[in-house]
């Protein structure tokens, strides 16, 4: 492979600053015939790299790795294969996910209707005696490019006539079968129409003789209703589930994951993620914040803050650590959307302030959800009195979403040495409703190409498991193509492949304080990389989002696959 001189210069550098680094040492494996694809500051390309232990050792030529093998270095012929390092998601709701991924379909990136029923289906009959079907959101009907139809309830209960089953849609709606309703307590038929029904009863849509259609509206009220009455998940299950979960995220190049918390998350959830880690192991790397409520009254702030004041960041290890407060969910903030800002009153205001004033002086970093300009305004004005009592630069603060910022609030954003999360989860929705609320101004939602060349630090993410879908070569596609997984056009503010993967690595890694371990193929950095099973530079674009690592690697071992 043709490496340019200042490549060259890189390798041999690199090498022999590492060979005193690790005292000579002989590399445990080194790959061999690749394109490694080191996403440095460079963007440098090599044929071959060495790993020591957890750590990368060396990039370089075939002859600048093999001189420093030894007798027991493990060697392997990439044959010409891309390496890349491992993918970060910078906004992933993994471990709220969780607690019921072995009941599981998982619909992400599905583009027909009929393959998700029969996906539905053969999970239905892996299933033991007892056990629910679920698909908890990640996945939206607008995806489907035959059939954009509502599951009905013949179809669900074909696909699972003797367990309860209950499929999710993002946050918008849900889809249940006979038996599900049943275990619901909620009859077939009712004489009387769903506005005399109260609780979980009160979403179901029925059609005009009393029959249910299978359908549940209502958002997010409504899951978090069906949420209450799923069965409880003992520890051993939670267990096997965060196991088999992070099997799947390695088996579509995740090695890292930002997760934020969120609603509905149990604090025991990342005690056990850190049981696990000490007993046998992850595979994934989690660094998650302080959250899991919805601060709504101002006894839920006071709780907050209690929180931030009473803990510290930093405190865990290259595997799990608690390094953030986020998403921020107090009202000022969280009720925005893509399609609608919030309108605070003082006393919110207020309590936001207090919120990142505690934050600021206990040395937090915070990412808030914020979609819409007027609500950027409400934050940034915010971040502005709290940086001149505390500064916030090296903090490393995020606006999380943005998905309308304009211009002169991302000069705002810089001045104060603010990030930008920016989340792909349009792919899954096509032109509508988004576009019949902005009409053209929708192209540019988010605005890729502004936020790239503002300057502004900024990363991509998905805002999965539940409100999007998760692979992550399906957002590198996006961002790409500017496509919809229904095939429309959606993006007009497209990256360069350059670009969308140091958004989905180096650029996370930032956002995470870990640019010193993760991020990028380079001596001294943590040896998280992925073997692809095409070019992810040279392939038709339109195949990025079908990518798939033929082996995982996180922290030098291999966690998926092989050669």
């Amino acid at each position: 492979m043709k490496l340019t001189r200042l490549a060259c210069v890189i390798a041999v550098s690199n090498i022999v600053s590492h060979l005193v680094l690790f005292a000579q040492e002989a590399p445990d494996q080194i790959f061999l015939n690749g394109k490694i694809a080191t996403v440095d500051d460079f963007f440098s390309i090599h044929e071959a790299v060495a790993i020591s232990g957890e750590r990368i050792l060396a990039v370089g030529t075939n002859e600048d790795i093999e001189s420093l093998s030894g007798p027991n270095t493990l060697r392997t012929d990439l044959d010409g294969r891309t390496v890349i390092p491992g993918l970060i998601d910078n906004h992933n709701h993994v471990v709220r996910a969780t607690e019921y991924w072995p009941n599981e379909a998982r619909l992400d990136g599905v583009t027909s209707r009929a393959e998700a029923l029969n996906i539905l289906k053969a999970k239905a009959n892996t299933l033991a005696p007892g056990d629910w079907l679920m698909s908890l959101g990640g996945w939206s009907e607008a995806q489907f490019i035959d059939n954009q139809a509502d599951f009905t309830l013949v179809e669900l209960d074909s696909v699972a006539p003797e367990r309860p089953a209950f499929i999710q849609s993002v946050y918008h709606h849900a889809f249940g079968n006979t038996a599900w309703f049943n275990a619901m307590g909620i009859p077939l038929t009712a004489s009387k129409q769903q506005s005399a029904a109260t609780g979980l009863a009160a979403h179901v849509v029925r059609d005009v003789h009393g029959q249910l259609t299978g359908r549940l509206n209502g958002g997010f009220p409504m899951v978090e209703l069906a949420l209450q009455n799923f069965p409880p998940v003992s520890r051993e299950r939670q267990i096997e589930a965060i196991k088999s979960s992070f099997t799947h995220l390695n088996s579509i190049g995740l090695t890292t994951v930002y997760d934020p918390a969120g609603v509905g998350i149990r604090r025991e959830s990342y005690t056990r993620l850190r049981e696990i880690a000490l007993e046998s192991g992850l595979t994934v790397r989690i660094y998650h914040t302080l959250g899991g409520s919805m601060p709504r009254t101002p006894q839920n702030a006071r709780d907050l803050i209690a929180e931030i004041e009473g803990s510290q960041p930093f405190q865990g290890d290259s595997f799990v650590d608690l390094i953030a407060v986020g998403e921020i969910y107090y009202t000022p903030f969280h009720w925005d959307n893509t399609l609608r800002p919030t309108n605070p009153d003082s006393d919110d205001i207020a309590w936001a302030r207090r919120i990142l004033i505690a934050a600021a002086q206990g040395g937090w970093s915070v990412q808030t959800h914020a979609t819409q300009p007027e609500t950027i305004d409400y934050l940034l004005n915010l971040v502005t009195e709290v940086n001149q009592i505390h500064p916030v630069r090296q903090l490393r603060w995020s606006i999380t979403h943005a998905d309308n910022i304009n211009a002169e609030q991302l000069e705002r954003v810089r001045y104060l040495g603010m990030n930008i999360q920016l989340r792909s989860n349009m792919v899954m929705g096509g032109r509508a409703p988004v576009f019949e609320v902005f009409g053209d101004a929708a192209y540019n939602m988010p605005p890729l190409r502004m936020v790239q060349d503002s300057g502004v630090s900024y990363g991509l993410g998905t805002d999965g498991t539940k409100a999007a879908q998760i692979n992550p070569f399906v957002t590198l596609w996006w961002a790409i193509t500017g496509k919809a997984l229904s095939g429309e056009i959606i993006q007009h503010q497209t990256l360069t492949r350059e670009e969308a993967l140091i958004a989905t690595t180096r650029a996370n890694a930032l956002l995470m304080f870990q640019e010193q371990n993760i991020g990028a193929i380079k001596p001294g950095l943590l040896a998280d990389m992925l073997v692809l099973d095409r070019d992810y530079f040279t392939v038709p674009a339109d195949e990025i989002k079908d990518i798939r690592p033929v082996v995982t690697i996180v922290g030098g071992q291999t966690v998926y696959g092989g050669l």
